[in-house]
């Protein structure tokens, strides 16, 4: 067996070191109900909430003992025997209760005092607390009680299975002394397994979550990041304890140990000695980041309290992490993930799947929207809400999460002003009445960014509608959530309305439709426009983009790069002809796959030049008009490099067609002259190139010839190529000579 190969844990024989909370109760017993020939004995106690002494008849005594009390009086208010009093008092009796079994918990010493004794005595870990009433139940028949509980809130659904409602309730009882209560909510919310128990008993990772808490804000996005970051550090604990003699986070954070924290981590994510692959590449750099935090943190705390050996320990350790980790871990994770990457095809939207959503989600409002306003109904709201999701997602290009978590508030404080009236004379009339088609909420994106979602006339009375039958419909009062789901407290989610309607719109690839591609399709499809810096960065700052980011991965695919742009240098290799295209970028070369190379002098003497074996001189009228000033401007924003004025085409043969001596060889055809009728026809369709001294491609002249089959049906693409080649070279002429 290789000495560098990892085992599993059951190959090794190491166990895992159990949690004291799993053992908590052990010794802590609940009595059992006890009879006497044959009949119970009602000699049950319990505790006050404000002496903590114990009673059997606990109305009676808060009564007389405790009734100025506020929570004794607000129940005493109530008329004796009704059900009210006897809620208010029932409540304040389990308060008590929880008190003096909090207590018992910590220490480890007494009895606890159950809603419901069983007839034998049992061992107190198989109870557990109700999270509404506060008490005490076994755990087999938690479910039930939760499920019908007088003392449950309106606005809380009830949780299906009995293992997420004792993950509810577990959480329930006191918040231990070395965690903070905002940070016991964090760790609620994960499921009761042994990588939770470790992380509420490991000092180290209660830190570090406190400490992304504080940095990140009480935010349901940050909690849920601080809890994906403590479970890593536990997974890597559990890993440590199985393959390692280290059981907590400090004793991996040690120089001395960092052998044995790499062979942690690699068990953590995979690693095959065999092929030097992970398994969970993306873990592997994850856990690399996370022990840098914990470094500094563990040096920070060092400093405030004088620790210097933790100082020295953590300062060794990120010297030591700095020089080996790229060497053990990231540099292997880093090559399995590029090499993952290389064949996977690249999925993009088609157009007409985008619209052929568009045409269906427009569709499904407009039916739904009825159907809600002429009698509101649960499936109605559901339905409609989906939609409206599905359209905003998909219309802004907005990340899915976004969206779907927009808090009701965003909604409703949302800025509906005008714009003011000294921006109106910097606009266009067109986005004048933009401005006032659309509407603008900002809500939290990535990394806590401000990122603006606009809402058509359309979605905006739909979001309107939403809002005035949600209480109606079954959305609870205490859901925040704009897409909040009936019955529950937490919202929809994009990903799965867009996936739903993508396969029900009929589109050709439903798997390209995710909020994801339909972003990157819209950044990547933004190069082909000629936009400025400026317009740029607003893009990217719509999309939530960082600039730098957005340039350097929102390009054209490379696999299409390759096909479309680099196969032409190529094919111009292989034929021989690179050097027509002297001065030329790559989007200005145009050359067709199925054009034959050139190959004998035969075949170089039949080819039709038309009228382009020399560049003339244009006339007058077919020089670019002048500015409103009278004088000719070159033009200044251009996405693509124009013929500069050091290529001297007109002496040089790179500017024929073909090489000199090519068009000796054969009959010279008779020029045509250009009509007035041809070039108003060219003008009205390829004015752009002659303005941005950008010679046209094949296909750009093909088009302009389907456009005008009457007025150009004399001229093939080779003839207006050239004629806007010699525009171009006039013109530039003319400005030199100013």
């Amino acid at each position: 067996m290789p000495d560098n190969m990892i085992l599993p844990p059951e190959a090794t024989g190491a166990e895992e070191e159990p949690c004291s909370s799993q053992n908590i109760n052990d010794t802590i017993v609940v009595s059992a109900c006890q009879k006497k020939d044959g009949k119970r004995v009602y000699n049950k106690r319990h505790y006050c909430l404000y002496c903590s002494k114990p009673y059997a008849k606990m109305a009676r005594h808060l009564e007389s003992a405790h009734k100025s009390k506020p929570d004794v009086a607000k129940a005493l208010s109530f008329t004796k025997g009704s059900n009210e009093r006897k809620r208010q008092l029932h409540y304040i009796r389990n308060k008590g209760n929880f008190a003096h079994n909090a207590a018992v918990m910590e220490t480890g010493k007494g009895e606890l005092v159950a809603s419901k004794r069983r007839n034998v005595e049992a061992l107190g870990k198989d109870f557990m607390h109700c999270a509404h009433c506060q008490g005490l139940f076994t755990r087999k028949v938690l479910w039930r009680h939760m499920r019908s509980c007088k003392l449950k809130p309106g606005s809380v659904a009830p949780k299906p299975g009995k293992n997420r409602v004792q993950s509810m309730c577990k959480y329930t009882g006191p918040v231990p002394s070395h965690i903070k209560k905002e940070l016991w909510e964090v760790i609620s919310g994960m499921n009761p397994d042994p990588i939770t128990d470790i992380i509420q008993h490991d000092r180290v990772i209660i830190d570090i979550g406190q400490h992304l808490l504080n940095k990140g804000g009480p935010s349901d996005k940050n909690k849920q990041n601080v809890r994906e970051k403590m479970r890593e550090l536990g997974r890597l604990i559990q890993s440590a304890r199985r393959v390692t003699t280290l059981k907590t986070m400090e004793a991996l954070i040690n120089p001395k140990n960092y052998m044995e924290t790499v062979k942690a981590v690699k068990f953590t994510c995979g690693f095959e000695s065999d092929t030097s692959r992970f398994l969970i590449p993306s873990l592997a750099l994850k856990l690399g980041n996370a022990l840098v935090k914990v470094c500094r943190l563990l040096k920070a705390q060092g400093l405030i309290s004088n620790n210097k050996e933790l100082v020295k320990n953590a300062s060794e350790f990120l010297d030591v992490h700095e020089e080996k980790w790229n060497e053990m871990i990231s540099a292997t994770a880093l090559r399995n993930i590029r090499e993952a990457k290389w064949n996977v095809p690249t999925l993009m939207p088609f157009t007409e799947d985008v619209q052929k959503m568009h045409a269906y989600l427009s569709q499904m409002q407009d039916e739904w929207h009825k159907s809600l306003s002429e009698s509101p109904s649960t499936k109605a709201w559901i339905v409609l809400a989906k939609v409206c999701l599905a359209q905003i997602i998909l219309f802004n290009r907005r990340r899915e999460g976004e969206v779907a978590s927009m808090p009701l508030s965003a909604f409703l404080t949302r800025d509906s002003t005008d714009p003011h009236e000294d921006v109106d004379w910097a606009l266009s009339e067109v986005e004048k009445k933009l401005c006032r088609h659309f509407s603008r909420i900002v809500i939290r994106g990535k990394r806590g960014r401000p990122v603006p979602v606009l809402l058509t006339s359309k979605m905006l009375c739909v979001l309107e509608l939403l809002v005035e039958q949600r209480e109606a419909c079954g959305v609870l009062k205490d859901n925040g959530y704009m897409f909040a789901r009936p019955g529950a407290m937490t919202h929809f989610r994009g990903s799965d309305c867009l996936r739903g309607f993508a396969k029900e719109c009929g589109a050709k690839c439903p798997k390209s439709l995710t909020s994801t591609r339909l972003r990157k399709h819209a950044a990547t499809l933004s190069t082909v426009l000629n936009m400025t810096n400026t317009e740029m960065d607003q893009l990217a700052n719509f999309l939530g983009h960082d600039i730098r980011i957005h340039r350097e991965f929102y390009r054209l695919p490379e696999k299409t790069l390759q096909l479309a742009k680099i196969s032409k240098v190529l094919m111009a290799l292989e034929q021989g002809r690179l050097a027509e295209y002297h001065g030329k970028n790559l989007d200005e070369i145009g050359i067709d796959p199925d054009e034959k190379a050139l190959d004998s002098e035969e075949d170089k003497g039949s080819v039709e030049e038309g009228n382009f074996s020399t560049v003339d001189e244009p006339s007058a009228e077919e020089t670019l008009p002048p500015t409103e000033g009278g004088e000719m401007q070159l033009p200044t924003c251009k996405r693509r490099k124009p013929p500069s004025s050091d290529d001297e085409m007109p002496s040089s043969s790179a500017m024929e067609p073909f090489p000199k001596g090519r068009a000796t060889q054969k009959k010279k055809k008779k020029k045509m002259p250009w009509q007035k009728t041809e070039v108003q026809a060219v003008e009205r369709h390829m004015n752009r190139f002659i303005k941005s001294c950008i010679v046209p491609a094949k296909s750009d002249c093909e088009k302009c010839l389907r456009a005008e089959p009457e007025a150009l049906q004399n001229r093939d693409w080779q003839n207006l190529k050239f004629y806007v080649y010699n525009r171009i070279t006039a013109f530039k002429r003319k400005v030199q000579r100013k």
